[in-house]
């Protein structure tokens, strides 16, 4: 076998491997984000979302509201105040005694 012949089986070999390992990673890939789409639509599908009024007490911020509130389908605690402030139509995180906030909740369905 020339030199030449052992460079091109080489290069086959290099080839076959990469092409393997590209495919063996792909189906990772794949399985790895079927599971974790199987587990949000688990935990989306049993619970719905409400809404309910709150009054705002003196020592209440959204902070203290959103750890009150919030529940596994949120992402952050920041998801969540951004969504409140979104429903109640505000532009700061600034809230006042005796106002009414809507905000959002999931729970089992009823």
């Amino acid at each position: 076998m020339s030199i030449r012949e052992a460079a091109l089986l080489i290069h086959r070999h290099y080839k076959l491997f990469v092409g393997v390992t590209v495919i063996v990673l792909a189906f990772l890939l794949l399985f790895i984000g079927v599971s974790n789409s199987d587990n949000k639509v688990n935990a989306s599908t049993h619970n719905e979302k409400y809404f309910k009024c709150i009054n705002v007490s003196a020592d209440d911020t959204l902070w203290s509201i959103a750890e009150a509130n919030i529940s596994e389908e949120y992402t952050s605690i920041e998801d969540y105040i951004d969504e409140v402030k979104s429903i109640n139509g505000l532009y700061s995180d600034k809230i006042y005694s005796g106002a009414t906030l809507v905000v959002p909740y999931y729970s089992a369905p009823q």
